[in-house]
């Protein structure tokens, strides 16, 4: 998920001061789409059929960034990795909004090595350019959730579902309505935003298709992810998320969940979401791992189920978590420690941004980080990356 306050920007605002004036004006008329409505094939009968269509749809579509168009590839397609020693239990990871199944290529190969067949998907729209998300709605990602889950259960004594972010919250719905779904393992779940901008998302929609353009944005794409999405892409987010957060407070769900959430995170709620989940996930094999220093008001600190882990590491030169962190490992290549993307944060001045590029004493943590005069970059890896994914295996088992 790519968006936080500064998503909308004075442009979109200013839209809508005009919007009643314009709906008197116009009625219920809406700007026309160009183009005819495509998206990524549907209603495959196995993964290995789902896997060879979206590559040749992905391959034929996208705007490649690189010129080593295969490994760009390969960021972008739904895979898979089945275990040398199986335990029975499978994992379908699915990722974030404006985001890549390379999302979960840390993740996924750990819990391959424990035995898990782990498979990764790709919600309709993505891995090709953000125009395409033009058309998709809610039921084309809920389509193709639903009928890999069904697949995948097939093949696996039990099924868990394990998201990023947007994805957190098709596999909260998708768990909801399947009970073939064994669990949950939720990273950084996006069931509620810290800002109330993206409720008027639905009616500035009606009137532009776009807060920021891909040719406003570089080209729109990255090797990994979509740098902007259209207005339509924010509003299938938010049926997402309304469906998933409706769920929860109306039905407690029993089932292990296991949910990492982090105290500076700049997109998600997670004060609002903590206390809450603790009260609707009721399985006493739930985990609900908290990277921070303070917890929300209302939270059960005596929860034994509750794992509280501090986001201030100074011997790593991290001075909070980020939304993104979790899921990387530190030694990923491009997230990493080491790796070679760097995101440095907005708002810092010219001297800092310079130094941040430069690496020059550089600090790490969330957008909104700005603490203790450092340069500052978005961090990018979880150094309890290891510990995560024992928790995950402790609590699903292993055979």
């Amino acid at each position: 998920m790519a968006f936080s306050k500064e998503v909308f920007t004075k442009k979109a605002l200013g839209l809508l001061a005009g919007i009643s004036v314009l709906a008197s004006l116009a009625g219920c008329i809406t700007f026309p789409h160009n183009g005819v409505r495509e998206v990524m094939p549907l209603g495959q009968s196995t993964f290995s059929e789902y896997v060879s269509q979206t590559t040749d749809w992905i391959n034929t579509h996208r705007r490649f960034v690189t010129n080593d168009r295969l490994t760009e590839l390969s960021h972008q397609v739904p895979f898979e990795i089945r275990p040398a020693v199986p335990n029975g239990k499978g994992i379908l990871m699915i990722h974030g909004f404006t985001d890549s199944p390379y999302n979960f290529a840390d993740i996924a190969q750990h819990l391959a090595d424990k035995g898990y067949l782990v498979r990764a998907v790709i919600l309709p729209g993505h891995g090709t350019k953000p125009e395409d998300m033009m058309h998709i709605t809610f039921k084309d990602w809920n389509q193709m959730i639903d009928e890999q889950t069904r697949i995948m259960a097939r093949e696996v004594s039990e099924l868990y579902l394990a998201g990023f972010s947007t994805g957190a919250n098709m596999a909260v719905h998708e768990a909801y309505e399947n009970t073939k779904v064994a669990g949950l393992i939720l990273f950084s779940p996006a069931l509620s935003v810290r800002t109330n901008l993206i409720h008027f998302v639905p009616l500035v929609s009606l009137f532009v298709d776009w807060v920021r353009t891909p040719a406003e944005a570089g080209g729109g794409i990255t090797p990994f992810r979509y740098r902007t999405a259209p207005m339509q892409g924010y509003s299938t987010f938010i049926s997402s998320m309304n469906s998933a957060m409706n769920r929860m407070k109306d039905q407690v769900y029993r089932k292990p969940v296991l949910v990492f959430m982090t105290e500076h995170d700049s997109i998600v709620n997670t004060q609002e979401l903590l206390p809450l989940m603790q009260r609707q996930f009721a399985s006493p094999r739930s985990r609900f791992v908290w990277y921070g220093d303070v917890l929300p008001e209302g939270t059960t600190a005596s929860d034994y189920r509750l794992t509280v882990l501090s986001d201030y590491l100074p011997q790593y030169r991290i001075r909070s978590f980020s939304h993104l962190g979790i899921i990387y490992s530190p030694d990923n290549p491009y997230y990493g420690m080491n790796g070679t993307e760097r995101f440095c944060l907005r708002g810092q001045d010219e001297e800092k941004r310079n130094q941040c590029h430069a690496g020059t004493n550089l600090w790490y943590g969330s957008w909104n980080e700005n603490r203790d005069d450092h340069p500052y970059a978005r961090l990018t890896f979880n150094p309890y990356f290891d510990r995560q994914i024992d928790l995950i295996v402790s609590t699903l088992g292993s055979n």
